[in-house]
């Protein structure tokens, strides 16, 4: 697929370089691989790993900015209790160079990792519902410039631990409504916490 387009990459990490759609450059390409396996004796468990790998420049910078991102996951779902685990790793080649033309640090490699849990408990007070309703807890931990450039600071405010409660409810199972609030610790400085309301569908 074409990669990503690092004129959009800053200090809070690469989410700004994905392209969309008809308007996406592809003078850089990027090469991704998933695995992931279901042991038949634990019931719900999935194991996995994928990967990311190909140039950022798109033309636009005077550098490649080889990106590399890879990532393990695993998820298990057993009788209404739900979990998930993922931990993260990138690196971004010519990040000096990059730091210079956006004039902040880039990160030459970038971590994140979290851990959720969540119960459906609508079957506990109403056997046989289709319903879904379950309190969720996640801890994530991230840092965007875990190792900067030779010749520029790391920004210690992209390094930060988030505290997370929710409450998802499914009054069908392609309907989802959430409510969440974020506890938000940075290493230096402070950052807002967050409350969100949200609703999604799939079909």
């Amino acid at each position: 697929m074409s990669g990503l387009n690092a004129e959009g990459f800053s200090s809070s990490g690469i989410r700004g370089g994905r392209q969309k759609g008809s308007k996406a450059l592809a003078e850089d390409w990027a090469f991704i691989g998933r695995l992931d396996y279901t042991p038949s004796q634990v019931h719900g468990l999935v194991l996995g790993a994928s990967s990311y790998v190909g140039n950022s420049g798109q033309g636009q910078v005077d550098a490649n900015v080889l990106t590399q991102l890879y990532e393990a996951h695993m998820e298990w779902k057993y009788h209404g209790f739900e979990t998930r685990v993922l931990g993260s790793w990138g690196h971004i080649g010519d990040a000096a160079t990059l730091s210079a033309l956006k004039g902040e640090t880039i990160g030459s490699s970038n971590y994140g990792v979290y851990v959720e849990v969540a119960y459906d408990i609508l079957p506990l007070i109403f056997p046989g519902t289709s319903q879904y309703l379950a309190p969720f807890f996640r801890y994530e931990k991230f840092d965007t410039n875990a190792t900067a450039p030779v010749g520029y600071v790391d920004d210690l405010s992209y390094d930060q631990d988030i505290f997370q409660v929710e409450f998802n409810y499914k009054p069908i199972p392609e309907v989802v409504i959430k409510l969440d609030y974020r506890n938000r610790n940075a290493k230096q400085g402070t950052v807002p916490d967050e409350g969100n309301v949200g609703f999604g569908f799939i079909f």
